[in-house]
C-alpha cells in the first residue's frame, strides 16, 4: 500500500507591538495523508471478515436505517436501489460478502424490512 502527503503547509502569524517588536508567535503545521493502492494491488477489503457474523446480524433490526447498519457491517460490498412500483419509495439491498460468509440486507424507504445471512468458518 503506498502512501501520499498530499498537503503540508506551516503558517507563521507575527504580532508586532507599537514599536514594531515582535510580542508572540504561533506556528500551526498541517498534514492530510491519504492513502491510496499501487497499481496492480488489491483493494482493501470495504468489510472487515469479522463483521460477517450471525451476532452482528443479530444486532440488525426491522427499521435501522442505512446508516445503523453501515456501523455494524461497515461499508457494503455492492448495493442495488430500484424503485418500488405501484407503492412508491425505494428499495435498496445492501450486499455484504467476505471470503464464504454473506450477508444481504433489504431496506424500502430507508429502514431495514429484509435480512439474511451465510456464514462460512
Amino acid at each position: 500500500m503506498k502512501t501520499s502527503a498530499i498537503l503540508c503547509f506551516a503558517v507563521l502569524l507575527t504580532a508586532c507591538g507599537p514599536n514594531g517588536a515582535s510580542n508572540s508567535q504561533t506556528t500551526t503545521k498541517t498534514t492530510t495523508t491519504i492513502t491510496t493502492t499501487a497499481p496492480g494491488e488489491p483493494a482493501p477489503p470495504l468489510v472487515p471478515p469479522t463483521a460477517l457474523t450471525q451476532a452482528n446480524l443479530d444486532r440488525v433490526q426491522t427499521d435501522m436505517s442505512p446508516a445503523e447498519v453501515q456501523s455494524i457491517f461497515g461499508a457494503p460490498t455492492s448495493s442495488d436501489s430500484k424503485p418500488i412500483p405501484i407503492v412508491g419509495g425505494t428499495e435498496t439491498t445492501y450486499s455484504y460478502q467476505s471470503g464464504s460468509s454473506a450477508v444481504t440486507i433489504v431496506f424500502k424507504n430507508n429502514q431495514v424490512k429484509e435480512k439474511s445471512g451465510t456464514f462460512g468458518s
